[in-house]
């Protein structure tokens, strides 16, 4: 299992995109998400981007992902994303 954690260290939400599935998991400040698969460390599982919609954590050798908050629990596609978010 490899784990990869993101934290929003900004004044305002933060978008963290799961590649290459292109789910959205949306950070408020301060908070932070772990992006997990069932990859084995060795095999490189991540490389993350950071641009101008937010971060991207692109998910290299495995099938699936899961996304975490900072408790533990599930983060779907979506999480806390706004009306106005343009999707």
């Amino acid at each position: 299992m490899s784990k990869a954690s993101v934290s929003n260290e900004t004044d305002s939400m933060l978008c963290l995109w799961a590649e290459p599935w292109g789910t959205d998991h949306w950070m408020r400040p301060g908070e932070e998400f772990t992006v997990v698969t069932e990859t084995d460390p060795e095999e490189s599982p991540f490389n993350v981007v950071v641009h101008g919609q937010g971060i991207t954590v692109w998910v290299n050798s495995a099938s699936e992902s899961e996304v975490f908050d900072k408790n533990g629990n599930p983060a779907p596609c979506g999480h806390q994303r706004s009306a106005d978010a343009g999707f």
